[in-house]
């Protein structure tokens, strides 16, 4: 049986202040108290302060952590898979040094995603781009005993990057794990289910890749002006429900997905407004995951 990681994702549930000063730490210091979360997600620009208080309460509680840089690329106008060669290179020199302070936190993951989908013509070249750029990263992140995690996105519905449907990604990083075996899936069920797949399909296809599971919802009727990827609550009108994480937990159970190593899970809501709002969505969500996992549980 797949041992699940209830995993919080900071970034996206605290979204208004993710960036407020030893917030990330304060947070991680108080919620340990619930001996809920073993993974937490986090995104960067803490200072040396702040890196030492993450690391000291992560190792403490044996809390697996997971460092988002899509904060990093995207602030920054950076691109992986560019195909400007020397903005490319420019990403992936800034990834690289960005791993000594993911270190600091303890991070054992980093997870990034990719760049536009430049179109049909010139869409080959860009994944060749693209697995250059990840085999350096990869290689580089061997050196911290990291994985390169790798989120797929929508290709057509609202994003629109170059990776984007599972067998996309199982052909691409199969590619670079010939070489470098740190690499996987960051699965996301809002993109899967926008890029028109069937949930359950898309876990097979990336079976022995994915390291972790985002339970995002999104609407996928395409006249709605709700359409998309906008990290909305779990529920109608979108696709993803209480009812529908909990069979997604049992396809990943029943596939072994990361048996030996433990599945890391989360439900994905984009907070907003203010501190107290964002405090209710992480209880919420909280809950919505915890009656998932026990329902599998006693199944």
């Amino acid at each position: 049986m797949t041992h699940f990681i209830p995993s919080l994702l900071v970034p996206e549930v605290f979204h208004p202040i993710k960036r407020e000063r030893n917030f990330n730490a304060n947070l991680l210091e108080s919620i340990v108290e619930a001996n809920f979360y073993k993974s937490v997600e986090l995104g960067d620009g803490f200072d040396e302060k702040e890196r030492k208080r993450i690391l000291a309460v992560t190792e403490k509680n044996g809390i697996d952590v997971t460092q988002w840089l899509t904060f990093l690329i995207e602030e920054n106008n950076l691109d992986v898979s560019s195909l400007d060669t020397a903005l490319r290179k420019k990403t992936v020199k800034t990834v690289k040094e960005s791993l000594p302070l993911a270190a600091e936190i303890g991070a054992k993951n980093i997870a990034l995603v990719t760049g536009d989908d430049p179109g049909p013509e010139r869409w080959a070249e860009g994944i060749e781009g693209l697995y250059e750029s990840l085999c350096e990263i990869a290689e580089a992140a061997k050196e911290y005993n990291m994985n390169l995690l790798i989120e797929p996105l929508d290709r057509f519905a609202h994003k629109k990057r170059i990776i984007g449907k599972t067998y996309e990604t199982v052909d691409l990083l199969t590619r670079v794990q010939k070489d470098y075996g740190n690499v996987g899936i960051a699965f996301d069920t809002a993109h899967a289910a926008l890029n028109g797949e069937d949930i359950f399909e898309a876990l097979e296809k990336g079976k022995d890749l994915i390291h972790q599971i985002h339970f995002s919802n999104a609407v996928l009727d395409t006249t709605s002006k709700l359409y998309g990827d906008f990290h909305m609550e779990i529920g109608e009108p979108g696709f993803l429900t209480g009812e529908k994480i909990s069979a997604i937990l049992q396809k990943a159970d029943e596939l072994g997905i990361q048996a030996e190593n433990g599945l890391r899970v989360t439900a994905e809501v984009r907070g907003k407004v203010d501190k107290e709002n964002c405090i209710k969505n992480e209880l919420n969500l909280r809950i919505i995951l915890a009656e998932a996992l026990q329902g599998l549980a006693v199944r």
